[in-house]
């Protein structure tokens, strides 16, 4: 992964490259409102991970959003990860967080 590519934020599913530190900086950068749209529609292995490091009357004050949420438009949830990627890559560009790939994913297996 070049720079570059380390300093963009794609897609919800690519929080899951932030470790439960980076997370919880994004989370407390971002309004619960959008946390709670958001993770209406976001993967959720990664929602669980943000819900995870989120203290815990914050958490509930999200999961209660959620609930009031849970019929809002798509439009409006699918604006709020949109929200919520470009907060990330503002602390990423600040160099408060990093985007870092699993040693994993990076190798290449050649098969037979």
């Amino acid at each position: 992964m070049d720079e570059k590519e380390e300093l963009t934020v794609k897609s919800f599913e690519e929080l899951s490259y932030f470790d439960n530190l980076a997370l919880y900086y994004l989370c407390n950068e971002v309004p619960p409102q959008t946390l709670a749209l958001a993770f209406l529609i976001g993967d959720s292995k990664v929602c669980g991970s943000m819900l995870g490091v989120l203290e815990g009357k914050r958490r509930e004050y999200v999961h209660q959003l959620m609930a009031e949420q849970k019929e809002a438009e798509i439009a409006k949830k699918e604006s709020a990860v949109q929200g919520l990627l470009i907060v990330a890559e503002g602390l990423i560009t600040r160099r408060l967080i990093e985007k870092k790939v699993n040693s994993i994913t990076e190798l290449n297996v050649s098969r037979p």
